[in-house]
């Protein structure tokens, strides 16, 4: 009688593994093919060496065996240790005072892998070390990375964040943006998102989107205010793009388009030829609308509504809120913005007469209206809202190729770590002015700042490191730029009222 083969597991290819100091990275690849979860998650030495037994396949006796040398336990207790795993549901485990996140359908039968191509072997040692910091944020190289590939637009909102007026004298090559795509793959980088100013003004991002799709990465989405012209549908179809495309189209109007977007009088005309045309070659968008004074009208939402509600093919329409601009004065955001009031109102009236109706997703995220400032009190990790990135997992290369910690803090010197026109991304993430920021000392920062005295300074600077760096410039000023979170209880009067509440 022939003996029954023993199902061999394997480590679902979603899922990458990848060194970062005495842990590991178990994180999810962008283009994601069978039942898996998008996950981040840091763990112990030895679970990575669990997994990497099951990387070109392992029956769960031998498995069980192997855990059991390791380890010097009995092989059922082996066996207990490898059911999560095999359980298909995601789970967490304790270790000292943190939570691993282990995603579902982490290990998976052999039949389960479509593309067999797909297996990578790897080899990783037994390390028992105890003392593996699970907590700090963090990652030796980065997670994300984000091309700014121009800061050039198409249209000056009222409102815009962006840095569109310094000039850029040199842009970053694009043999050199895909040599820097190519390193991004190599270390083990997430993705890598496009963004502007306009992407579809630079004169390659068809290219770029192209190497990007190529090498396994891509934005989640692109956000636009270009009228979509037959070369842009051309070039998302060519590059194999897998997002979403994101038009920012905050009225139907021409008179107001003209006053806050400081458009010509055939701006509106041309976006709505371009939805026509992203109808007709059947790609899906998502619009998002911003909301001034001008725009947060039943009269402007109910016109947008009514040129939306038919089509087919858009996904998600978001209604969010202007927020305060560091390229703009207090009082231009003061003159802009709308009242709470009539937020309020408009979000009740989208909830009661749009949300239920629409054929396709609506939200409207309160996120600026409902920030909770001079509230958390047990330090960055505490702030509510969500978490950020800057100096923990993602890198901001502006159109130069110079290198910033965050998206809204553009050219400012403090925040320049380095430049890839000439550096290497492990080498800008440590570089010199990069440990700078990342070790700050309590005794250098600015006397006046609650900071320079508070208990919970290494949570905020150095462990979880959630303060927003960009909210607290906007609120104090550019040289204040070591003062709290405004979400912090502990944070002084905002020189700036950056919230919509008094």
């Amino acid at each position: 009688m022939k003996k029954k083969m023993e199902t061999k597991y394997y480590l679902n290819p979603d899922y990458k593994i990848r060194k970062d100091g005495n842990r590991y990275l178990l994180y999810s690849r962008f283009m994601r093919k069978y039942d898996s979860d998008t996950t981040k998650s840091l763990i112990h030495p030895y679970h990575a060496r669990l997994l990497s037994l099951f990387s070109a396949g392992c029956s769960v006796d031998h498995a069980a065996n192997m855990i059991a040398s390791d380890l010097d336990v009995t092989l059922n207790d082996a066996k207990k240790i490898l059911v999560p795993w095999l359980s298909r549901e995601k789970f967490r485990i304790t270790i000292n005072d943190s939570k691993v996140k282990i995603p579902k359908n982490i290990l998976i039968p052999y039949d389960s892998i479509l593309d067999k191509s797909e297996i990578e072997e790897f080899s990783i040692p037994k390390s028992l070390v105890k003392d593996v910091d699970l907590s700090t944020k963090r990652l030796q190289i980065p997670y994300l990375m984000t091309f700014m590939l121009t800061n050039a637009c198409v249209t000056k909102c009222c409102y815009c964040y962006a840095d569109t007026h310094t000039k850029v004298k040199h842009h970053l090559s694009t043999e050199r943006i895909f040599e820097i795509i190519k390193e991004a793959k190599r270390i083990g980088v997430y993705n890598i998102f496009l963004i502007g100013g306009e992407v579809f003004l630079h004169p390659d991002w068809e290219l770029v989107l192209k190497e990007l799709t190529d090498n396994g990465f891509g934005p989640d989405s692109i956000s636009t205010k270009v009228p979509v012209t037959p070369r842009i549908i051309k070039g998302l179809k060519e590059s194999g793009f897998k997002g979403t495309l994101q038009l920012s189209i905050d009225t139907l109007d021409s008179n107001i388009a003209i006053n806050t977007l400081h458009v010509n009088q055939c701006y509106i005309s041309k976006i709505k030829h371009g939805i026509s045309l992203l109808e007709e070659a059947g790609i899906t968008y998502k619009v998002e609308t911003v909301l001034t004074k001008a725009t947060c009208t039943k009269e402007n939402i109910n016109t947008l509504y009514d040129f939306l509600k038919d089509k087919y093919h858009i996904q998600t329409w978001e209604i969010r809120t202007a927020m305060f601009s560091n390229q703009k004065s207090l009082d231009n955001f003061n003159s802009i913005k709308a009242t709470v009031h009539q937020l309020e109102e408009l979000f009740k009236y989208v909830e009661e007469n749009i949300k239920n109706r629409a054929i396709f997703t609506v939200t409207y995220p309160r996120s600026e209206i409902d920030k909770a400032y001079y509230t958390a009190e047990g330090g960055s990790s505490t702030f509510k809202g969500s978490k950020c990135s800057a100096l923990n997992d993602h890198l901001f290369i502006l159109p130069d190729g110079k290198c910033t910690i965050c998206e809204q803090l553009y050219w400012n010197p403090n925040f320049i770590i380095g430049d890839l026109t000439n550096e290497r991304i492990s080498g800008v993430w440590n570089s010199a002015k990069t440990n700078r920021l990342l070790n700050i000392k309590q005794e250098s920062i600015n006397k006046q700042s609650p900071c320079s005295a508070c208990k919970m300074f290494d949570d905020c600077f150095k462990i979880n490191r959630n303060r927003c760096w960009t909210d607290v410039i906007k609120a104090y000023g550019y040289d204040k730029w070591d003062f709290p979170d405004p979400r912090c209880k502990f944070a002084p009067q905002m020189n700036n009222n950056i919230s919509y509440k008094a």
